[in-house]
């Protein structure tokens, strides 16, 4: 039962392993911001090693501590997630900003009360250089709570011919 139970966790972890490896090169492959792949990427790799840890510990017959783990797992997750309500909901609002095609860094716009350029926009906050000569930095659920105003779109750049 135990050595089951070992030989299941090497293997598990190994797999584990590879999955990360190619969810890493597909993300890197992908038109998505870097900073959202990789939060995707090691927020499956967490939630992985979890399912792995108790599945190990069932095995080798410890099943009420595994209960035990995935129940401390799911109120520390919740309480994590109601005293981080308004940093999450900048994170998510900055995952969806990060995705938008008619907002990021060199768009003039109006958002949150401020005109100005983007500068930055991050998985928390957007960062607008105003027109007044203020920089602003922002909670980006209140850039995406609310509407903006494209102003300005950033002139594209003519690819390059290798030839």
């Amino acid at each position: 039962m135990v050595l089951g139970g070992v030989i299941f966790l090497i293997v598990a972890l190994l797999i584990v392993r590879v999955i990360r490896s190619a969810l890493s090169a597909m993300i890197s492959r992908a038109p998505i911001d870097k900073k959202i792949g990789g939060l995707l990427v090691k927020s499956i790799y967490m939630l992985m090693l979890f399912t792995v840890i108790v599945a190990f510990l069932e095995m080798i017959g410890l099943t009420q501590i595994a209960l035990a783990l995935g129940a401390s797992i799911a109120f520390i997750a919740l309480a994590i997630g109601m005293a981080m309500n308004t940093v999450l909901g900048d994170f998510v609002a900055g995952g969806f900003l990060l995705g938008e095609k008619d907002f990021g860094k060199d768009f003039v716009v109006e958002a949150a009360g401020v005109k100005g350029t983007v500068v930055d926009v991050d998985m928390r906050k957007t960062r607008i250089q105003g027109e007044d000569g203020i920089y602003y930095v922002i909670p980006n659920k209140a850039v995406e709570g609310a509407t903006w105003k494209v102003i300005k779109r950033p002139a594209v750049q003519p690819k390059k011919k290798l030839i």
